[in-house]
């Protein structure tokens, strides 16, 4: 890859894996549900009226709606309120393993040994994480998160299903979607949605902001950009980046402390992904007959999975 190319790559992750900290900042000025009705409401109207409607599919992705935007973002966000970023950075990548998972159970591929091996050091590392003594009494806000990566293994499936599509139609659509069902949850299991509109000031709104313009809009364009010039081998390792810029925003902007148990449990959950990656990275025919993982099957054939948090 040219120099400029893997410097836009590293920024792209970077800028997701930054999400964590901005959502942190966030949240204190606004409830988990309405910050993300807000962020889907502007992703849909800066993104829709500029896209085509996806003709016989509006019933599909009115479904991975409901899974993204509750079940994966949702239980996301309202983890986060009482896990660190950078802990919720490393945990949410459970979604690749979740994957493998739900690749052999529920569409009977085949992953590959390195992949099963990756899976299960992951987890293990997440087990290591909650066994922290901070979390006795509170692993409910872990496991949600926990829960949430998950959600966004399980709507790879719909999203596959729905053949090779606009990735910026597809989050606009689903951003259409998806807001006024978590503005309706926000008003049903949240409250003082008034009071935190009248009074959220710059972290509220600028973490709304920098999730539709930033983490959704440039970087799903430099993204594509990318992988239209480059094999999806070249380009997946340097996901590994997004997690890594989670822990350091927020160990160093928002101050968060890193225990021996967490760095321990980072560390292998990590490593497993990074098995899980490279593994998927590799090419069929060096493998043998193998499936990737859902979340690495090549854009060309393959639509996005959804957005990143």
């Amino acid at each position: 890859m040219k120099p400029v190319h893997i410097f836009l790559m590293i920024l792209a992750m970077a800028c997701w894996g930054f999400n964590f900290v901005v959502i942190k900042t966030g949240l204190p000025e606004l409830p988990p549900l309405l910050m993300l009705a807000l962020r889907f409401s502007l992703v849909a109207v800066l993104l829709v009226p500029f896209m085509r409607p996806p003709t016989g599919r509006i019933v599909e992705i009115a479904r991975i709606s409901m899974i993204l935007g509750f079940f994966h973002f949702g239980l996301l966000f309202w983890g986060l309120t009482q896990v660190e970023a950078a802990l919720g950075a490393v945990v949410i990548q459970l979604q690749l393993p979740f994957a493998v998972i739900m690749a052999i159970l529920l569409l009977n591929e085949r992953p590959s040994t390195a992949s099963l091996i990756g899976t299960a050091i992951a987890f293990a590392g997440v087990i290591l994480i909650g066994s922290r003594a901070e979390f006795q009494g509170n692993g409910v806000y872990l496991l949600l998160i926990v829960l949430a990566a998950a959600g966004w293994a399980f709507s790879n499936i719909p999203i596959k299903r729905l053949g090779p599509i606009n990735v910026f139609t597809l989050n606009g659509w689903i951003s259409l979607f998806a807001a006024p069902q978590l503005l309706a949850l926000s008003l049903m299991l949240e409250s003082g949605q008034g009071e935190a509109l009248m009074t959220a000031g710059w972290r509220g709104y600028g973490a709304v902001a920098y999730m539709a313009l930033i983490s959704t809009i440039a970087v799903y364009g430099m993204w594509y950009y990318l992988l239209g010039k480059y094999p999806m081998s070249q380009i997946v390792p340097y996901t590994l980046v997004a997690p890594l810029a989670g822990i350091l925003g927020g160990t160093m902007i928002l101050g968060e402390e890193l225990t021996e148990m967490m760095v321990l449990g980072a560390a292998a959950t990590l490593a497993g992904v990074a098995i899980i990656v490279f593994a998927s990275a590799q090419p069929v025919a060096a493998r043998g007959e193998v499936v990737k993982p859902i979340a690495a099957q090549p854009v060309e054939t393959q639509p996005q999975q959804g957005e990143k948090p």
